[in-house]
């Protein structure tokens, strides 16, 4: 990304760009910290359908939570969001709120004292249990079939339309098998190492919110301790020791666990 191609009304916002870094966290947009006249933020731009429509949840989804409490606010503050038509493809882009640190999983890669380890893990399930209990913004209500129903409906629209690793069969075991509902809380909806930002050895942000809602939060929970390289494989029972330990429940049944990370194929 060059300063020239953020659109005016961004920079009317966030003021002139003195200095962009791609960082590089993006696997379905381009993710960039822009210095500033006004200070530093986070620009993002993703193309197509899918993508762009993703960016555009996480901006609405932004804007909910920005209404939080500043001690239960873990998300940052949206800015501006603007779509642009005028190419061959669709292209949205969102500025936002820049959260100092770096990802979980570089954080665990940097340090790879077991002591150090666990207390993190730790603090990652601690914050997700924040999470949880967080009063969901009314404006985030939802309404209408379930969460899962709807999930399940998603996925199949993103399997007609879109290329997923899910599979006709896995939809439709995952329709046929669904677990009983639990209560719904806000989720984030991709909670991972990757989502999370430490800076000075503590949790200090989450990133990356389209998947916001009011869900289920085993799809959290699951999403939180797949195998992810760095955590949740070679010392997989230990980390999750330290997570639930940070959660404060038992683990999810290993079936749980498959069945929504089954259903996260289809996005």
């Amino acid at each position: 990304m060059i300063s020239s191609d953020i659109p005016a009304v961004v920079t009317e916002i966030i003021g002139t760009v003195l200095e962009l870094y791609d960082l590089p966290q993006g696997m379905t947009s381009t993710v960039t910290l822009a210095q500033t006249e006004r200070g530093k933020f986070i620009v993002k731009r993703a193309e197509g359908a899918l993508y762009g429509g993703w960016l555009s949840k996480e901006y609405r989804a932004l804007l909910s939570l920005a209404g939080l409490d500043v001690d239960m606010r873990l998300s940052p503050l949206p800015h501006v969001s603007v779509r642009d038509d005028t190419g061959i493809v669709p292209v949205r882009w969102l500025a936002m709120e820049y959260i100092p640190g770096i990802t979980l999983d570089a954080a665990l890669h940097q340090n790879l004292d077991p002591g150090y380890r666990s207390g993190l893990i730790r603090n990652f399930g601690k914050t997700l249990a924040k999470l949880h209990a967080t009063p969901p913004p009314v404006d985030m209500s939802s309404h209408g079939i379930s969460w899962l129903d709807s999930m399940l409906d998603e996925a199949e629209e993103n399997l007609e339309h879109f290329n997923v690793d899910g599979t006709p069969q896995l939809l439709a075991r995952l329709r046929s098998t669904k677990p009983l509902s639990t209560a719904p809380v806000l989720i984030h909806g991709d909670f991972s190492i990757d989502n999370v930002v430490v800076h000075d050895d503590q949790i200090a942000g989450v990133i990356d919110w389209s998947g916001a809602s009011i869900g289920d939060p085993r799809y959290d929970l699951a999403l939180a301790t797949r195998p992810q390289g760095v955590a949740f494989s070679d010392h997989r029972q230990h980390d999750l020791e330290a997570f639930y330990a940070g959660y404060g429940t038992e683990p999810l049944l290993t079936e749980i666990c498959n069945y929504f990370l089954g259903l996260y194929e289809f996005f």
